[in-house]
């Protein structure tokens, strides 16, 4: 009984608080976990996107829930926003265009020019010059391009008063995009982002906002079948079916499961995977820096022989090096940005409102 106590003890000290939803912390933890594995070995599945869209239903889920009931303008909605996400993100593609520049060798896809530079600090949609697919200069940028566009929507209709009709707005807006870029088969890249089917992920997580703030449902039993479900919903529409990529019913079901499960999570406390939740921002941009190192460092021991323990060993090394970096990035690069921002919410600064 002692033990569990300190144990609890610790996981407040870490920055859990009474008011946070730490399954929510949970499920970034995983999601981002999801994403360096898709990096490391999988990178020929659904696992990283799919790690993605789960950050953008608790993307949907989070603005609404902290905004509701607070009297907040639309400036300052945004500058939080922007000083939670644009910070980190230049400093990383800072550190990679300096990278590319001085030494190009180390790189494996990257390069640079004057408008994709310029385009990837600025959030503006455009294709890889490698890769062929829209992402900046650092790759999983892309999905920040959604958020930002999110985020300036979002904070447009935090000039409507009426909760249900700014939801229903945000819903309109939404889905009016999404069915204009489907009929009309937009090509272009900031079309191409702009009308996509996983805007609707942000939505979904306004739905499950709405819901949990209004029933506040607490069952493991609930929480487990809509996790199962959300689960085998992904094996039953395939990895491009139409659940999954335009409805966005997986995602949305895990979200809605680990809500559920809130009780009973915070009655068995995790503090590993808590803190990678809260350094989820700092793995997920940094992690691709952290994989190319392993991989350079790990040329070194090919001349001990191949074989699949080494294999292996390589992996697990190269994943744990990845998420203990971007832990490391959080706590020395993160943190002290958003206390600079924000030193009346020190204790608080790993939180995402």
């Amino acid at each position: 009984m002692g033990s569990h106590s300190k144990w609890k003890d610790r996981f407040q000290d870490a920055g859990s608080t009474a008011k946070e939803l730490i399954g929510v912390q949970y499920l970034r933890g995983i999601a981002v976990i999801l994403v360096v594995l898709h990096h490391l070995c999988f990178n020929n599945t659904q696992l990283g996107p799919f790690g993605v869209k789960i950050f953008f239903v608790i993307s949907g889920f989070v603005m609404w829930h902290t905004t509701v009931r607070a009297d907040i303008s639309v400036m300052s909605f945004w500058h939080r926003r922007l000083v939670r996400i644009v910070p980190l993100y230049w400093i990383s593609l800072s550190i990679l265009v300096a990278i590319a520049l001085s030494a190009p060798q180390a790189l494996k896809t990257t390069v640079i020019t004057p408008e994709n530079v310029v385009k990837s600090f600025l959030f503006i949609p455009h294709y890889h010059t490698v890769q062929k697919f829209i992402a900046p200069i650092l790759i999983p940028g892309w999905s920040l391009n959604y958020e930002m566009f999110f985020y300036f929507i979002f904070g447009i209709t935090l000039l409507v008063e009426s909760r249900a009709f700014r939801a229903v707005t945000i819903g309109g807006i939404l889905w009016t995009l999404v069915l204009l870029g489907l009929s009309l088969n937009l090509e272009g890249a900031a079309a191409a982002t702009y009308t996509s089917p996983d805007l609707l992920l942000f939505f979904d997580g306004i739905i499950l906002a709405i819901i949990f703030r209004s029933y506040n449902v607490g069952s493991v039993v609930l929480g487990s079948i809509l996790i199962c479900v959300g689960v085998l919903s992904i094996r039953v529409s395939g990895d491009f079916g139409l659940f999954d990529n335009f409805i966005g019913l997986s995602p949305a079901l895990i979200v809605a499961g680990i809500l559920a499960l809130e009780p009973a999570l915070r009655r068995a406390p995790n503090l590993l995977l808590h803190m990678i939740g809260n350094a989820s921002y700092s793995i997920y941009l940094s992690h691709l820096f952290f994989l190319r190192l392993s991989e350079l460092g790990w040329r070194h021991f090919v001349a001990f022989g191949s074989g699949e323990v080494l294999e292996v060993t390589y992996v697990a090394f190269a994943f744990v090096f990845a998420v203990a970096g971007g832990i490391a990035v959080h706590y020395f690069i993160e943190r002290p940005i958003l206390i600079l921002f924000h030193p009346s919410k020190i204790a608080n600064s790993t939180k995402p409102a």
